[in-house]
């Protein structure tokens, strides 16, 4: 069986680069770091480590083991620690998020700003991953949360939901668009070509499912991963592009990009953070919640 007093001087390499600042990080002796690193080389059938100009660099193999093990490491605290209580501007903590596109655009920014004076050894790890594999990574612990979109999947009973931000939809085209209006209408959304970014992995979205109760579709033409990109292809291409409005804010301070409004009756977009009974008891992660509801985004 695996040692994993070992396993935790993987990460402390990585970041040291030098196996006597890792023993000192450590607090152990130079000796005892050499030996334990030897004895992972055995056990895992891996060299781990490679002397190079910039030092000792992970293989492959190491490096793909380092997330895995400070997740594991980050559990195993938080376990210990049960009920005690998490101090941000002291305890080193990692917490695992996985979340939508809107998420990651518009929170971690703030946040990181948030946490570099408030929280400086707490660091967030942000995963965009389909709902399914989100679900399950929360409810094995490989995630602290998931950040979602309400209404557009099913939320499992033993889930908590927090209400995080409400936003509504807009529009963004290239400014050369000059032939639309300020406010769109139906005839535009069913006719226009469209640039598409699912609300989720599914492909479930809003605008498409308020549409359809109404019979109707619009032309979907490109499907992109991202805002940013969503936002160049409409540059681009002149082709339009639903986003929430806070979203359409920060694409056209970069881009030249003109924000129209909706029909009325359009839907809103929501986002909900959603935590694991089991887990969430943690003062870090109720930190977390906190920290996330209460962060003002413009």
């Amino acid at each position: 069986m695996m040692d994993l007093n070992l396993l935790r001087l993987v990460p402390i390499l990585a970041k040291e680069k030098n196996v006597t600042r890792a023993a000192r990080k450590a607090n152990i002796t130079q000796s005892a770091f050499s030996h334990a690193l030897n004895r992972l080389r055995e056990q895992l059938n891996d060299e781990m480590f490679v002397r190079t100009r910039n030092g000792m660099e992970p293989t492959p193999y190491a490096a793909s083991m380092i997330p895995v093990i400070e997740n594991a490491l980050s559990k195993l605290e938080a376990a210990t620690r049960g009920k005690g209580n998490f101090d941000p501007s002291r305890d080193p903590h990692t917490f695992y998020i996985g979340a939508v596109d809107y998420f990651e655009f518009m929170y971690m920014p703030a946040l990181t700003a948030a946490f570099k004076t408030s929280a400086p050894n707490v660091r967030l790890s942000v995963d965009i991953l389909s709902e399914t594999i989100k679900f399950e990574r929360v409810e094995r612990g490989q995630l602290d949360a998931f950040i979602g979109v309400d209404n557009l999947q099913y939320i499992p009973q033993y889930f908590n939901k927090h209400p995080l931000i409400s936003d509504h939809y807009v529009a963004i085209a290239s400014v050369e668009r000059t032939d639309l209006p300020e406010q769109l209408t139906l005839k535009h959304l069913v006719t226009e070509a469209q640039i598409h970014l699912p609300a989720v992995s599914s492909g479930a979205d809003h605008i498409d499912s308020w549409l359809l109760d109404q019979h109707l579709y619009r032309p979907l033409t490109t499907v992109v991963q991202s805002y940013a990109v969503g936002g160049r292809v409409a540059v681009a291409s002149g082709y339009l592009m639903c986003v929430p409005y806070r979203i359409a804010k920060e694409l056209a301070a970069m881009m030249p990009l003109r924000i129209m409004d909706l029909p009325e009756g359009s839907p809103s977009y929501d986002l909900i953070l959603l935590t694991h009974r089991l887990f969430d008891y943690q003062s870090a992660l109720q930190w977390l919640i906190n920290e996330l509801k209460t962060v003002r985004i413009d």
